[in-house]
């Protein structure tokens, strides 16, 4: 039954990009060059964490940047700036976890239903020189001038099936809408070869990614991870994919010496209004996608830190995306 409805889920999906990529139903265009971050999956494959790390990068080299993002399950309607250039303007219920975590980061973020509307909102109040897309590559409404496909190596698409029997949004073969891929957690698989060997037969251009976590924050003050050594200590989020925290937690265990003595695994944008956490552990060890929507008092009270954990790419993949975004500007006719 399950794959008889996956099936039916793959026609419609073929169906919906066909009408796009044709040109039947309309496509909107920006002013401004568009990078769509995006992946074939449902669930976490760490687009957040390249999200930040393009915006901050490309922020560093001098340009004005605005992230476009639905903000999945906020409670606000409409369009809504959660950060322009200079200060936090929403909480993390009118924006949803993902983008007040970008925005908590520094990067101006707007949230709409509509992500043609976020980006003429973002241009009118923020006035970026590039727009990046936030969970895009089933936003076919929105033209991007770059398509970059997120992989998680430890569950390729190639090796997964469509909704409902498996998590892919797409058929696997539409990875050739993509302008390049971007492969995380790489270094959590035992054959690596192999995970590079069926990306280089896609013949796209890729980067691989690398997992950066040197501290703990409580949102009030940042922490070396040795603080966690040797202490008992419990584990929780509300992720896409809880065991690929769960299974960084304990690889980090390992490296300094803690016990993990519990482990809680909440549904994926939880919202922690009922957080009933024992007070056994000497500390409980979470995300901060997790951590933004707890209360200080709870915070406190069970001693609460979470993992600040970063993104690196070699320079080339930021000098791709200048490239490319040149390119797409003159090819357009947009104006230096």
């Amino acid at each position: 039954m399950l794959k008889l409805l996956s099936e039916i889920y793959g026609s419609l999906a073929k169906g919906r990009r066909y009408l796009y990529e044709k040109g039947l139903i309309k496509k909107h265009r920006l002013p401004v060059p568009v990078i769509s971050i995006g992946n074939l999956s449902v669930g976490g494959t760490g687009k957040t964490p390249l999200t930040i790390f393009t915006a901050q990068k490309l922020i560093e080299k001098g340009y004005s940047v605005a992230v476009l993002s639905r903000g999945y399950k906020r409670k606000s309607r409409g369009t809504v700036i959660v950060r322009d250039r200079e200060k936090i303007l929403a909480d993390w219920t009118e924006a949803g976890d993902e983008p007040f975590l970008m925005a908590k980061n520094g990067i101006p973020v707007v949230v709409s239903e509509s992500r043609y509307e976020a980006g003429i909102k973002a241009v009118e109040k923020i006035n970026p020189d590039i727009i990046i897309l936030d969970d895009g590559f089933q936003h076919f409404q929105l033209h991007r001038d770059v398509n970059i496909l997120v992989i998680d190596a430890t569950q390729p698409f190639w090796e997964d099936s469509l909704l409902p029997a498996g998590r892919l949004r797409e058929p696997p073969e539409f990875y050739r809408y993509a302008d390049i891929i971007v492969i995380n957690r790489l270094e959590k698989v035992k054959d690596k070869k192999k995970i590079i060997s069926k990306i280089e037969e896609t013949g796209k251009d890729f980067f691989v990614s690398r997992e950066k976590i040197e501290s703990l924050t409580d949102l009030e003050k940042s922490y070396t991870l040795d603080i966690l050594s040797g202490k008992n200590v419990g584990i929780f989020s509300g992720l896409g994919n809880n065991s690929q925290f769960f299974s960084t937690a304990e690889n980090i265990s390992k490296d300094l010496g803690f016990g993990i003595t519990e482990k809680i695994s909440y549904p994926d944008h939880y919202d922690y209004k009922q957080l009933n956490l024992s007070e056994k552990p000497d500390f409980w060890l979470t995300t901060e996608k997790d951590i933004i929507k707890i209360r200080q008092e709870d915070i406190k009270k069970y001693r609460i830190l979470a993992l600040q954990y970063t993104l690196e790419l070699d320079s080339e993949f930021i000098n791709y995306l200048e490239k490319r975004i040149f390119y797409e500007k003159v090819k357009n006719g947009r104006p230096e």
